[in-house]
């Protein structure tokens, strides 16, 4: 690809910043926020739990959502383009673009799953809140004719009854089976709110970034107004205190001792800010070139710990309701994940009076959650092939039909989740793909920005981008090169503690060199993965690390071809080197840089072979070079005095 595919004066930006902030928001603001923050808290520690979360968001989430940003918006270019930037680890870009592809594939069947019980919820009586309808079975009782009996009674009770809720959610929406190897069909309702999600996210996205900005402004703002509405509305309910208590009222530090704390606040943090999926490179490759990424990270940051924070009080204060109402803690009646939204806070919102308003207003909200994410995950994975294949999708027309195309695909594929047995398939790619790899990508990101291309280079562009008073400081600079990507690694191989041994029949699975680079990490991490109280097979096991491999075998795969491309090992000096077209996208702004303008003028070649000298070279200063240091002296004069020449 050359520099005038790079330099795209048509490509489309966000019409003003405000629809690039809300996006983000609308982006990193997702179902995780609502299921699985508040449950973190109350599985480690309360309050206490802020303190890791806290310091991750610090020192590894702002760092990396930083240095993405600035990325995207420095080229103009999506995650395949931008990664030019070391074409050893180009595999970057394609790593994170195929973690996106698995995670919007199941991101829109947790939609789909949203939008059945929304459209459920227009009943007078809401269909989870009863036994007795052709889906139940003998052992359905209503929790909360169970309020009275004793706590022993209760327990023994409890395990050998299911609630109506729970039902509904395995029996009528899903109508589950016994395991993954049991598909068993289609369902049908599930397939058509599919369906309807994937023509919604087309439909949103059929304008690129143009209809997505307008979008914004409802997906970002409205689950705000829903979760203000349900936290006033919680904190009028009885045992509403109680589950406060339970989320945030108690802080017990002791907790911080356990490494498995500091790594789900880690990954949470990746989850919240949706580093490392390529998307923030995407969204902010569409920005003006000198607009403040510095404001944006510190404001997005501070956003996405606020809503984690504001969402728990709205999910606590019904399940203290729920659990006073049937007699019990807090404790039993919390979970985290699918669970927690579309079995525990289901019920619980039965219980309240006019529930189905209120379950009209939570399902709602979940779906324009999901909708903002899920529309910047596939905008990210549509605007990367655009830009890949720009020659061939050149006119407005070939870019709706390769959307609309792109969304029929996803959602076929996405089929084989709305089987009958397709939350066991959900649940493996969730699983497989819950943090591990974007961890990676982190620790990979941070070396090539940092140490290859130069972490001095890199806030000479952000200064050219915001102003050299905006220069990042000594704090971002230690953060990218040790900070992040020290703790990061720390984190990656903690996973080890709980974990257990690979078996012998994933041996044949690795054939290749890059899936030799996986056994090494799947020897390390290989977890044993259930639903409830279902364990999977092997086989299922090793279709979820073909889904790891299917993501990050791509670093070592790009790598490796870089490496036989050129030949020989003595290249890598060469190959570490950003691709000649590498730099801003507009003529204008690259004049703005000697680094970067005119690249095939033979002072900026001088140039780019000054900046690959290492001590002890011997080499000559043509004129050319030497015009090029008496213009920018300052730039050179310190890498000249650590060079030992023999000639000048």
């Amino acid at each position: 690809m050359g520099a005038s595919e790079l330099s795209a004066p048509e490509r489309k930006q966000w019409t003003n910043p405000v629809e690039f902030f809300l996006t983000l928001v609308a982006f990193a603001v997702g179902l995780g926020n609502v299921w699985r923050f508040p449950y973190l808290c109350f599985k480690n520690g309360g309050g206490a739990f802020l303190i890791p979360y806290t310091f991750m968001l610090i020192f590894i989430g702002a760092p990396v959502f930083y240095l993405e940003l600035t990325l995207g918006q420095f080229t103009s270019a999506g995650p395949l383009v931008v990664w030019k930037v070391n074409p050893l680890l180009r595999g970057i870009g394609y790593a994170s673009l195929a973690t996106n592809c698995f995670l919007a594939l199941y991101y829109n069947v947790l939609i789909a799953y949203c939008f059945y019980y929304l459209i459920a919820s227009f009943q007078l009586v809401v269909p989870w809140s009863t036994c007795g309808n052709w889906w139940n079975t003998p052992l359905c009782t209503d929790q909360r004719t169970l309020a009275n009996l004793s706590r022993i009674d209760l327990d023994l009770i409890k395990n050998m009854t299911t609630s109506p809720s729970e039902e509904y959610f395995y029996r009528r929406v899903l109508q589950i089976t016994n395991g993954v190897e049991n598909l068993d069909g289609i369902v049908t309702h599930l397939a058509v709110a599919l369906a309807v999600a994937w023509l919604i996210c087309f439909l949103a996205l059929s304008k690129g970034v143009q209809s997505l900005g307008k979008i914004a402004y409802f997906t970002a703002l409205f689950p705000y107004v829903m979760l203000t509405v349900l936290i006033i509305r919680g904190a009028t309910l009885s045992g509403a205190i109680e589950g406060v208590k339970f989320y945030m009222g108690t802080v017990n530090l002791s907790v911080l001792k356990n490494p498995s704390v500091w790594k789900e606040a880690c990954t949470q943090v990746f989850y919240a800010l949706s580093c490392c999926s390529g998307g923030l490179i995407a969204m902010s490759s569409f920005n003006n070139f000198n607009n403040n990424v510095y404001r944006d990270t510190i404001s997005i940051c501070l956003v996405t710990w606020f809503t984690s924070i504001f969402g728990g009080f709205a999910i606590f204060t019904v399940l203290g309701h729920m659990a006073t109402k049937m007699g019990v803690s807090v404790a039993d009646v919390a979970k985290g994940g699918p669970g927690l939204a579309f079995v525990v806070f289901p019920e619980g919102l039965s219980m309240m009076p006019f529930a189905p308003l209120w379950c009209v207003l939570f399902f709602l909200m979940m779906c324009t959650l999901g909708f903002g994410s899920e529309f910047s995950i596939m905008e990210t994975v549509m605007a990367s092939i655009i830009d890949e294949f720009k020659t061939y999708l050149n006119t407005p027309k070939k870019i709706i039909i390769f959307r609309f195309c792109i969304s029929l695909l996803f959602f076929l594929l996405g089929l084989s989740m709305v089987t009958r047995g397709g939350l066991y398939v959900l649940n493996i790619i969730d699983q497989y793909l819950g943090g591990f790899p974007w961890l990676i990508i982190g620790v990979v990101e941070l070396f090539c920005i940092a140490w290859v291309y130069g972490v001095e280079n890199f806030c000479d562009d952000i200064a050219l981008m915001i102003g050299e008073n905006r220069r990042p400081g000594k704090f971002w600079k230690i953060c990218w090169q040790y900070i992040s990507p020290l703790i990061l690694i720390v984190i990656i191989f903690s996973f080890h503690q709980f974990m257990h041994e690979i078996h012998d029949t994933y041996v044949y699975l690795y054939i290749c060199f890059y899936l030799q680079f996986t056994i090494v990490f799947s020897s390390l991490f290989y977890q044993e993965v259930t639903l409830d109280d279902y364990t999977y097979p092997s086989w299922a096991l090793a279709l979820g690390w073909i889904v790891v491999i299917a993501c990050l075998g791509w670093l070592p795969y790009i790598f490796t071809v870089e490496i036989c491309r050129r030949g020989t090992w003595g290249i890598i000096k060469e190959a570490r080197l950003p691709h000649a077209d590498w730099g801003p996208a507009r003529e204008e702004h690259r004049q703005l840089s000697m680094r970067y303008a005119n690249k095939n003028d033979p002072k900026q070649l001088s140039m780019q072979t000054l900046s690959t000298i290492d001590a002890g070279d011997t080499f000559d200063l043509d004129s050319a070079a030497i015009e090029v240091i008496a213009a920018s002296p300052k730039l050179y004069v310190k890498r000249l005095s650590d060079v030992s020449t023999t000639r000048f």
